[in-house]
Protein backbone atom coordinates (compact mmCIF):
# COMPACT_ATOMS: atom_id res chain seq x y z
CA UNK A 1 0.00 0.00 0.00
CA UNK A 2 2.64 2.16 0.87
CA UNK A 3 4.23 2.04 -2.94
CA UNK A 4 0.50 2.23 -3.94
CA UNK A 5 0.78 6.22 -2.35
CA UNK A 6 4.34 6.77 -3.33
CA UNK A 7 2.61 6.52 -6.97
CA UNK A 8 0.33 8.73 -6.15
CA UNK A 9 2.54 10.72 -5.11
CA UNK A 10 4.32 10.92 -8.18
CA UNK A 11 1.59 11.76 -9.68
CA UNK A 12 0.44 14.34 -7.79
CA UNK A 13 4.21 15.95 -8.94
CA UNK A 14 3.76 15.62 -12.23
CA UNK A 15 0.00 16.50 -12.93
CA UNK A 16 -0.22 19.95 -10.33
CA UNK A 17 3.31 20.94 -9.50
CA UNK A 18 5.19 20.51 -12.20
CA UNK A 19 2.13 21.60 -15.19
CA UNK A 20 2.66 25.82 -15.33
CA UNK A 21 -0.64 27.90 -15.48
CA UNK A 22 0.64 28.23 -19.33
CA UNK A 23 0.31 24.64 -19.93
CA UNK A 24 -3.12 23.65 -18.46
CA UNK A 25 -4.49 26.75 -20.19
CA UNK A 26 -3.70 25.97 -23.76
CA UNK A 27 -3.91 22.02 -23.49
CA UNK A 28 -7.94 23.33 -22.94
CA UNK A 29 -7.60 26.03 -25.62
CA UNK A 30 -8.71 28.46 -23.08
CA UNK A 31 -8.66 31.80 -25.19
CA UNK A 32 -8.47 34.92 -23.19
CA UNK A 33 -6.61 37.82 -22.27
CA UNK A 34 -3.70 35.89 -21.66
CA UNK A 35 -2.70 34.98 -24.57
CA UNK A 36 -1.46 37.93 -25.51
CA UNK A 37 -2.03 37.44 -28.96
CA UNK A 38 -1.47 33.97 -29.26
CA UNK A 39 -3.74 32.39 -31.93
CA UNK A 40 -2.47 28.62 -31.84
CA UNK A 41 -6.20 28.17 -30.36
CA UNK A 42 -8.88 29.11 -32.21
CA UNK A 43 -12.85 29.98 -30.21
CA UNK A 44 -14.09 26.78 -31.53
CA UNK A 45 -11.29 24.59 -29.85
CA UNK A 46 -11.60 22.01 -27.66
CA UNK A 47 -8.03 21.18 -26.81
CA UNK A 48 -4.34 21.62 -28.32
CA UNK A 49 -2.01 18.39 -28.90
CA UNK A 50 0.57 20.38 -28.68
CA UNK A 51 0.65 21.46 -24.88
CA UNK A 52 -1.06 18.13 -24.00
CA UNK A 53 2.04 16.10 -25.41
CA UNK A 54 4.38 18.20 -23.50
CA UNK A 55 2.31 18.07 -20.45
CA UNK A 56 2.74 14.25 -21.08
CA UNK A 57 6.47 14.39 -21.31
CA UNK A 58 6.58 16.82 -18.12
CA UNK A 59 4.28 14.34 -16.17
CA UNK A 60 6.26 11.36 -16.42
CA UNK A 61 9.66 13.14 -14.80
CA UNK A 62 8.86 12.00 -11.47
CA UNK A 63 8.16 8.66 -12.88
CA UNK A 64 11.70 8.19 -13.16
CA UNK A 65 11.77 7.45 -9.63
CA UNK A 66 10.23 4.08 -10.89
CA UNK A 67 14.02 2.81 -12.00
CA UNK A 68 14.82 3.04 -7.88
CA UNK A 69 11.19 1.27 -7.09
CA UNK A 70 11.45 -1.79 -10.20
CA UNK A 71 13.77 -3.22 -12.17
CA UNK A 72 14.56 -1.18 -15.40
CA UNK A 73 12.32 -2.89 -17.96
CA UNK A 74 9.09 -3.13 -15.05
CA UNK A 75 10.32 0.73 -15.06
CA UNK A 76 9.87 1.47 -18.83
CA UNK A 77 7.10 -0.44 -19.24
CA UNK A 78 5.03 1.35 -16.37
CA UNK A 79 6.37 4.67 -17.79
CA UNK A 80 5.27 3.98 -21.02
CA UNK A 81 1.71 2.25 -20.20
CA UNK A 82 1.38 5.99 -18.23
CA UNK A 83 2.27 7.80 -21.72
CA UNK A 84 -0.27 6.38 -23.00
CA UNK A 85 -3.05 6.30 -20.22
CA UNK A 86 -2.47 9.61 -19.37
CA UNK A 87 -2.59 10.89 -22.86
CA UNK A 88 -5.75 9.15 -23.68
CA UNK A 89 -7.07 10.50 -20.37
CA UNK A 90 -6.13 14.13 -20.84
CA UNK A 91 -7.37 14.03 -24.66
CA UNK A 92 -10.80 12.74 -23.06
CA UNK A 93 -10.67 15.43 -20.42
CA UNK A 94 -10.07 18.91 -22.31
CA UNK A 95 -12.71 17.56 -25.08
CA UNK A 96 -15.31 16.82 -22.12
CA UNK A 97 -14.50 20.15 -20.15
CA UNK A 98 -15.96 22.53 -22.62
CA UNK A 99 -19.35 19.82 -22.74
CA UNK A 100 -20.28 19.46 -19.43
CA UNK A 101 -18.79 20.55 -15.61
CA UNK A 102 -15.52 21.09 -15.64
CA UNK A 103 -15.46 19.93 -11.61
CA UNK A 104 -17.37 16.34 -12.79
CA UNK A 105 -14.36 16.12 -15.70
CA UNK A 106 -11.79 16.88 -12.66
CA UNK A 107 -13.15 14.48 -10.40
CA UNK A 108 -13.36 12.13 -12.87
CA UNK A 109 -10.05 12.27 -14.95
CA UNK A 110 -8.36 12.01 -11.02
CA UNK A 111 -10.23 9.06 -10.04
CA UNK A 112 -9.24 7.60 -13.90
CA UNK A 113 -5.50 8.21 -12.94
CA UNK A 114 -5.51 6.86 -9.42
CA UNK A 115 -7.38 3.75 -11.12
CA UNK A 116 -4.40 3.19 -13.26
CA UNK A 117 -1.81 3.43 -10.53
CA UNK A 118 -3.72 1.46 -8.11
CA UNK A 119 -3.64 -1.43 -11.54
CA UNK A 120 0.02 -0.60 -11.82
CA UNK A 121 0.50 -0.95 -7.99
CA UNK A 122 -0.76 -4.73 -8.16
CA UNK A 123 0.00 -5.76 -11.59
CA UNK A 124 3.98 -5.22 -11.33
CA UNK A 125 6.82 -6.03 -8.56
CA UNK A 126 7.86 -2.44 -6.83
CA UNK A 127 10.67 -2.92 -4.39
CA UNK A 128 9.37 -2.23 -0.31
CA UNK A 129 11.62 0.70 -0.15
CA UNK A 130 9.33 3.04 1.88
CA UNK A 131 7.58 0.74 4.32
CA UNK A 132 9.30 1.60 7.46
CA UNK A 133 8.88 5.78 6.45
CA UNK A 134 4.92 5.18 6.02
CA UNK A 135 4.25 7.94 8.23
CA UNK A 136 6.28 10.28 6.02
CA UNK A 137 4.61 9.28 3.01
CA UNK A 138 1.31 9.84 4.27
CA UNK A 139 2.76 13.46 5.31
CA UNK A 140 4.24 13.86 1.98
CA UNK A 141 0.62 12.60 0.36
CA UNK A 142 -1.39 15.40 2.72
CA UNK A 143 1.45 18.39 2.00
CA UNK A 144 0.78 17.84 -1.83
CA UNK A 145 -2.85 17.20 -2.16
CA UNK A 146 -3.62 20.19 0.43
CA UNK A 147 -2.06 22.28 -1.50
CA UNK A 148 -2.82 22.92 -5.41
CA UNK A 149 -5.18 19.83 -5.98
CA UNK A 150 -7.70 21.29 -3.59
CA UNK A 151 -7.22 24.95 -5.08
CA UNK A 152 -7.36 23.75 -8.66
CA UNK A 153 -10.80 21.64 -7.53
CA UNK A 154 -12.04 24.68 -5.60
CA UNK A 155 -11.66 27.05 -8.45
CA UNK A 156 -12.95 24.66 -11.04
CA UNK A 157 -16.68 24.54 -8.63
CA UNK A 158 -16.61 28.17 -8.82
CA UNK A 159 -15.92 28.64 -12.38
CA UNK A 160 -18.64 26.48 -12.86
CA UNK A 161 -21.02 27.98 -10.53
CA UNK A 162 -20.07 31.40 -11.41
CA UNK A 163 -19.12 31.49 -15.18
CA UNK A 164 -18.04 35.25 -15.03
CA UNK A 165 -15.19 34.40 -12.08
CA UNK A 166 -12.18 35.32 -12.98
CA UNK A 167 -9.67 32.37 -13.38
CA UNK A 168 -7.94 32.80 -10.08
CA UNK A 169 -3.92 31.61 -9.47
CA UNK A 170 -3.09 28.94 -6.94
CA UNK A 171 -1.03 31.78 -4.86
CA UNK A 172 -3.25 34.66 -5.30
CA UNK A 173 -4.55 36.08 -1.54
CA UNK A 174 -7.86 34.06 -1.69
CA UNK A 175 -6.08 30.51 -2.52
CA UNK A 176 -3.59 31.47 0.19
CA UNK A 177 -6.59 31.63 2.89
CA UNK A 178 -7.85 28.51 1.81
CA UNK A 179 -4.36 26.11 1.50
CA UNK A 180 -3.58 27.59 4.80
CA UNK A 181 -7.51 26.93 6.29
CA UNK A 182 -7.14 23.23 5.19
CA UNK A 183 -3.86 23.07 7.00
CA UNK A 184 -5.64 24.19 10.09
CA UNK A 185 -8.35 22.06 9.56
CA UNK A 186 -5.68 19.02 9.17
CA UNK A 187 -3.78 20.05 12.59
CA UNK A 188 -7.12 19.82 14.46
CA UNK A 189 -8.37 17.14 12.72
CA UNK A 190 -5.39 15.38 14.20
CA UNK A 191 -5.73 15.94 17.34
CA UNK A 192 -9.27 15.41 17.30
CA UNK A 193 -9.98 18.78 18.05
CA UNK A 194 -13.15 19.21 16.17
CA UNK A 195 -14.33 22.15 18.13
CA UNK A 196 -11.61 24.65 17.26
CA UNK A 197 -12.65 23.93 13.51
CA UNK A 198 -15.31 26.64 14.50
CA UNK A 199 -12.44 29.18 15.28
CA UNK A 200 -11.88 29.39 11.62
CA UNK A 201 -15.16 30.31 10.57
CA UNK A 202 -15.48 32.50 13.26
CA UNK A 203 -12.22 34.49 12.03
CA UNK A 204 -13.21 34.22 8.47
CA UNK A 205 -16.86 35.68 8.92
CA UNK A 206 -15.95 38.43 11.36
CA UNK A 207 -13.22 39.51 8.70
CA UNK A 208 -16.00 39.89 5.96
CA UNK A 209 -18.43 40.99 7.95
CA UNK A 210 -18.97 43.90 5.53
CA UNK A 211 -18.82 41.98 2.46
CA UNK A 212 -21.30 39.00 3.91
CA UNK A 213 -23.83 42.14 3.55
CA UNK A 214 -24.09 41.00 -0.08
CA UNK A 215 -26.23 37.84 -0.91
CA UNK A 216 -23.95 36.86 -3.95
CA UNK A 217 -20.41 37.08 -2.29
CA UNK A 218 -22.47 35.55 1.31
CA UNK A 219 -22.64 32.48 -1.20
CA UNK A 220 -19.84 32.30 -2.87
CA UNK A 221 -18.12 33.14 0.90
CA UNK A 222 -20.19 29.92 1.80
CA UNK A 223 -19.34 27.25 -1.17
CA UNK A 224 -15.14 27.92 -1.03
CA UNK A 225 -15.42 27.77 2.89
CA UNK A 226 -17.42 24.84 3.00
CA UNK A 227 -15.88 22.88 -0.05
CA UNK A 228 -12.13 23.64 1.55
CA UNK A 229 -13.12 22.26 4.84
CA UNK A 230 -14.90 19.24 3.04
CA UNK A 231 -11.80 18.41 1.19
CA UNK A 232 -9.35 18.89 4.16
CA UNK A 233 -11.74 16.03 6.14
CA UNK A 234 -11.68 14.01 3.53
CA UNK A 235 -7.93 13.90 2.81
CA UNK A 236 -7.45 13.47 6.49
CA UNK A 237 -9.26 10.44 6.42
CA UNK A 238 -7.59 9.04 3.56
CA UNK A 239 -4.23 9.70 4.66
CA UNK A 240 -5.54 8.28 8.15
CA UNK A 241 -6.98 5.19 6.60
CA UNK A 242 -4.99 4.65 3.45
CA UNK A 243 -1.47 3.88 5.51
CA UNK A 244 -0.83 2.11 8.00
CA UNK A 245 0.69 3.63 11.10
CA UNK A 246 4.83 2.82 11.06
Amino acid sequence: MVNFVILIILHLLGDFYFQTSRIARCKNAKVGLECNGCTQCKDGSKLNYKYIFIHIIIYNIPFIMLFFMADWVNALIIIAILFASHGIIDVLSCFFNKRTKQTIVFIIDQILHVGVLFLISKLFVLYALFDEYSIAVRTVFTVLTLIVPCSVLINKLFEDLYPETIDVKVFDVGSIIGILERFLVIIFAYFEDFAAIAIIITVKTWARTNDLKEPDFRNKYLVGTLASMVLALVIFILAKGVLPSA
